[in-house]
């Protein structure tokens, strides 16, 4: 059975701004691309003329180089305008600004070269911008203008006049009572992202879902955005929440006793929708279990506002996120969505932790389920074509899709593969084995089975038999794993499921030197020595280094018989290793295939 455990690889970024890159160096382009693309959706243009073919209404951004060869800068700015796209423009340029920037409608000028985290930063600060309405944006378009040119000596300036006019708006803009307040908001939302920035950074390094919540929590309070921050995990099933860390400004105490939301309250609410809940009024019942863990009577009289932000990676609810600030009418949507953001980042950290430590643990916890519910899409199809279906193995895929590799038995291809591709969840079926009782079949789902759900919710997945709609499976989950919550979140998800064994296994660990001794074992004298060579000879380097006949010529061998060799050989290998991890449990006849 497949242990692919890398959460990442289920991660879905299709909510990701999109950023177009637009400079005539492609080398620089390139080096911007990989400095966003691991959080962004990022397109490239390499010139001007590129660039006017590649501008689209889904964009949000835009860094534009100024000075370039056939259509400059300036000019791919005023078709972005003309053609009414609402996205922000960064000018990246070598060109010092001069007041001939003051008519140009660009939000932001950076002069090269910038630094990884000056790039960064101005992204995530226009991003910001962009959720405010048309006069705040010309404001700060008109503040990043005057702050350039300030760049520049007075006498350097073509009209320092112009110049001194663009400051002195500028400074009676910021007089303005809005303005000021929303100078003060984009400030705040600017602080919090960038200790949201430094928490994913620490998120990336944490060994433990403890280390990763006591981050959260202290990073939160230490760097001012709010005064109180607290994690309680919540049980599904009883609408409880636990509270398990904090921080706080004051040297209050945590009250880890349960509290009960009730299904009514803030906590409930924000699960069951996914979305963050801003509470501004703690007198009320339904809002106290926020302030319950600093064990304070007069809680409610310190905070104006707060909100619960939930953790949940797809199906599995790791908890609720609590945050308390003594500022009022703080949680707008710009920030809401910050919040939201860094929810998805600690559940996604907290799922991939545990799956770590499962990889690596040395005693795990088995689950056994029966399932006969027809919303799973492989029992659905076990009871119409009134056969046996076996997983043998499993891929997940990036976009959430998983490939699956099915034995199926009692039935024919035919009404096999009818029944399949009447589902919509099957995005392909295809068959890649077959024989008078055995088939063995490709399926590739998009939702609605088991195995997606526990395999969110950190569990591997070790096996699964399907009867005419009668299921079992079984799968692993680290020790310490909270199974009530697995539970909880399959039985959410399908009714007609029930957790019929929970043991605790010892795994079975093959030590290094065994494992490369029975490496050895497998391999002929001659398909080792032949593999040995190849490797020497850069066979498997790219570009290669050598070729299969330069190879087969210093061998004094036909270049047919060394790719027999070869092939018999990485066979060998790469059975050993997917049997080492219980992958494969049908090498011969995936060998014969």
């Amino acid at each position: 059975m497949s242990k692919t455990t890398v959460s990442e690889s289920l991660t879905d970024t299709s909510d990701s701004p999109t950023i177009l890159i637009v400079d005539d160096d492609k080398d620089l382009a390139d080096t911007y691309s990989l400095w966003l693309s691991g959080d962004f959706d990022v397109e490239t243009a390499y010139g001007g003329v590129q660039a006017r073919e590649q501008i689209h209404d889904g964009l949000d951004l835009v860094l534009l180089d100024r000075r370039m060869p056939g259509i400059p800068g300036d000019r791919v700015l005023e078709d972005i305008r003309d053609r009414g796209i609402d996205c922000q423009v960064a000018m990246l340029t070598a060109v010092e600004p001069d007041t001939d920037i003051i008519e140009l409608p660009f939000d932001e000028y950076l002069v090269k070269p910038v630094t990884q985290s000056e790039l960064r930063e101005t992204v995530d600060d226009l991003l910001l911008r962009q959720g405010f309405d048309a006069d705040a944006q010309e404001f700060f378009a008109m503040e990043s203008k005057a702050d350039a040119l300030e760049t520049r000596d007075e006498e350097n300036l073509r009209n320092p006049d112009a110049a001194a006019d663009l400051e002195a708006d500028a400074e009676q803009a910021r007089e303005s009572e809005r303005i000021r307040d929303m100078r003060e908001r984009l400030q705040r939302l600017q602080r919090i992202s960038s200790v949201i920035r430094d928490i994913d950074k620490q998120l990336v390094v944490a060994t433990s879902r403890q280390e990763i919540e006591r981050t959260v929590c202290e990073r939160l309070v230490d760097s001012d955005p709010y005064e109180l921050a607290w994690i309680g995990d919540y049980t599904v099933s009883f609408d409880q929440v636990t509270p398990s860390v904090m921080a706080c400004r004051d040297d209050a105490t945590l009250n880890q006793d349960t509290v009960a939301d009730g299904g009514s309250g803030p906590a409930a609410e924000a699960v069951s929708t996914g979305e963050v809940q801003v509470v501004d009024d703690f007198s009320t019942d339904r809002s106290r279990q926020m302030l319950d863990p600093i064990g304070s009577a007069d809680s409610h009289d310190r905070f104006e506002a707060g909100a619960v932000v939930p953790l949940t990676y797809r199906d599995t609810v790791y908890g609720v996120l609590n945050v308390c600030t003594t500022e009022a009418d703080v949680f707008d949507e710009r920030e809401i969505t910050v919040l939201s953001e860094l929810g998805d980042s600690v559940a996604n950290a907290i799922n991939s932790v545990e799956h770590k430590k499962l990889m690596l643990s040395d005693t795990v916890v088995e689950l056994e389920f029966d399932v006969q519910d027809r919303s799973d899409i492989f029992v659905s199809l076990s009871a119409e074509t009134e056969s046996r279906i076996e997983l043998k193995s499993f891929v997940p895929a990036a976009n959430g899709e998983l490939t699956s590799y099915v034995e199926v038995t009692g039935t024919t291809t035919e009404a096999f593969l009818d029944a399949a591709t009447g589902i919509p969840e099957f995005e392909k079926v295809r068959g890649i084995g077959e024989s008078n009782e055995q088939n063995l079949y490709e399926c590739r789902v998009s939702d609605s089975t088991v195995v997606l759900s526990l395999i969110d919710a950190g569990a591997n997945v070790e096996s699964m038999r399907i009867d005419e709609g009668q299921g079992h499976i079984a799968a692993t989950v680290a020790p310490d794993t909270d199974v009530r919550t697995v539970a909880d979140t399959i039985q959410e998800r399908f009714d007609d499921i029930d957790l019929v064994a929970k043991r605790e296994i010892e795994r079975d660990f093959q030590s290094t030197e065994s494992f490369r001794q029975s490496l050895e074992n497998r391999l002929t004298d001659r398909q080792y020595s032949i593999l040995e060579a190849a490797y020497a000879a850069g066979y498997f380097a790219w570009p290669r280094e050598s070729t299969a006949k330069e190879i087969a010529d210093s061998l004094d061998l036909a270049p047919p018989t060394l790719h027999e060799h070869l092939r018999g050989a990485k066979i060998e290998l790469i059975e050993a290793f997917f049997e080492e991890t219980g992958t494969l449990d049908e090498g011969e006849r995936l060998r014969d295939q």
